[in-house]
């Protein structure tokens, strides 16, 4: 498979970057993930201070009304310290807070500009090819599949959730009063929201806070309480282990608790900054409406039923599939996603209309899936081969029938701009599909297995008619990674 050089374009470079800012283990410890951890630690200790800062400066002034001479004018002299010293606490605590929040928020808009269109196609293109790329370079085999996807399974959510508001507001099933008011207000206001950008109500009010509520939902288990639960008193468990019942109720309990905590007090609201009185009110009170809408968010994640937290609790479902960190990971068990969706509607966990949107957009083959297909010859019969094709198109045309592009063409890599559609009769996923090629000798199809695979030797004991393929070593050559330009398409 000499594609070209083993590297990453700058593409897949951004990507990875957003990744690590959001989740990330390193020694300056600057990613979203990592301050939390820092925040929950320093809460309590820096909550402390403050009380014990307010309560001194309290006790002065209780004493300076009990003094006089000049015993008045140095507890006037001490008091005057003791505020100095409350006041320059508090405005640290702010600043760093501000800071925090703006971080995150331009992190939001980042990821925004990369998956954000000027129409609905170019939209849905260009969220495939984020989805995709975070699948193509999350590890399928190994020891690594579970950090890694801890990692990447923030982005991935978030982005969903994204498509799945499109879709939803498309459709008129949304009928939460923020979101429709904004969705319908398009004039903007001449006020700087943040980077120069001039204020869009759906943008900065909808789609940023979504964004950010999907990044904060599970950070919560940053928190002490959470991380004993995970790996022990002395670090030594395996957090991705499953964990027993009370553990789990406890987990859930302390990362709903904490996640709140960190969006409403570590996160907060943003400060005006100009001189219009009129500008700060209205600014202020959307500050308030917009926390108000990212609480609700979460708070409301946690049983939906036909509300707004349909928007996280569905994209959190596929993504907790699709980049599983369990242990009994399995790549070629991720189309099952639509089975684990249908099993939540049905213990009423989401709404069966929200679930139904979403499996509109994605399909059961995740983007970037490595699809194993029998081609047709120019008479439309089924030829005597399988080739590779990787999944690269949100919408299918029905959950089961992913849109591709050709990774091979007569058993050789190519790079191509050949496109396809998989019918489930010539998809190796499926039995129907794998029960025509049973008739082929085994000697032809390892013949097929030695001109796919890079290592025979290492892979003589794979499936002869595979499920799948693992696309992740093709990606990993730098030609190879464009795969969501223009493509002609064929149906298979």
């Amino acid at each position: 498979m000499n594609l070209g050089k083993i590297a990453k374009s700058s593409y897949s470079k951004a990507v990875q970057s957003i990744i690590r800012k959001i989740c990330d283990q390193t020694d300056v410890q600057d990613s979203l993930y990592e301050q939390a951890l820092l925040y929950f630690i320093d809460a309590d200790k820096q909550q402390e201070q403050q009380m014990a800062a307010e309560q001194e400066a309290f006790l002065f002034r209780q004493r300076l009304q009990q003094v006089s001479g000049a015993d008045q004018a140095k507890i006037e002299q001490r008091l005057q310290q003791a505020e100095k010293s409350l006041t320059s606490l508090s405005q640290g605590m702010e600043e760093v807070r501000l800071a925090r929040l703006s971080q995150l928020k331009e992190l939001c808009y980042g990821i925004l500009e990369m998956v954000q269109g000027a129409d609905f196609d170019e939209t849905n293109l260009l969220t495939a090819k984020m989805l995709g790329t975070i699948q193509l370079l999350s590890p399928t085999e190994g020891k690594q599949i579970a950090r890694s996807n801890q990692q990447s399974k923030h982005l991935y959510k978030a982005v969903l959730a994204l498509r799945l508001l499109d879709r939803l507001l498309l459709d008129a099933q949304i009928t939460n009063s923020y979101v429709l008011k904004r969705y319908q207000n398009n004039q903007a206001r001449e006020i700087e929201v943040t980077g120069g950008r001039t204020y869009q109500p759906f943008r900065d009010d909808v789609q940023i806070p979504l964004l950010l509520a999907a990044l904060v939902q599970d950070i919560g288990q940053q928190h002490p309480e959470a991380q004993l639960i995970l790996r022990g008193a002395d670090q030594t468990l395996d957090e991705f282990r499953v964990l027993d019942n009370a553990e789990r109720v406890a987990m859930l309990q302390t990362n709903y608790k904490e996640s709140l905590k960190f969006l409403t007090q570590a996160l907060g609201k943003d400060k005006y900054i100009g001189n219009s009185k009129e500008e700060r009110s209205w600014f202020e009170r959307n500050e308030q409406e917009k926390l108000g809408f990212m609480v609700t968010l979460l708070k409301n994640s946690i049983k939906p039923e036909q509300g707004i937290g349909n928007l996280l609790k569905i994209p959190q479902i596929y993504t907790s599939v699709v980049l599983s960190t369990k242990q009994n990971y399995s790549y070629e068990s991720l189309p099952k996603v639509g089975l684990v969706i249908d099993k939540a509607v049905e213990k009423g966990m989401c709404s069966k209309a929200a679930a139904d949107a979403l499996m509109q957009i994605t399909g059961v083959f995740p983007q970037g899936y490595g699809i194993t297909y029998i081609p047709k010859d120019s008479d439309r019969q089924d030829l005597d081969r399988y080739e590779y094709a990787i999944v690269t198109s949100l919408y299918p045309p029905h959950p089961n029938v992913p849109i591709c592009r050709i990774v091979t063409r007569n058993l050789s890599y190519q790079i191509s701009v050949m496109g396809c559609t998989v019918r489930v009769e010539n998809n190796l996923f499926f039995p129907p599909a794998r029960k025509k090629l049973e008739k082929i000798k085994p000697e032809r199809l390892k013949e097929i297995l030695m001109k796919l695979v890079s290592n025979f030797e290492e892979r003589k004991d794979m499936d002869l008619i595979p499920k799948c393929w693992h696309p992740g070593e093709y990606f990993s050559y730098a030609r190879n990674q464009n795969l969501w330009n223009k493509a002609i398409n064929q149906n298979f």
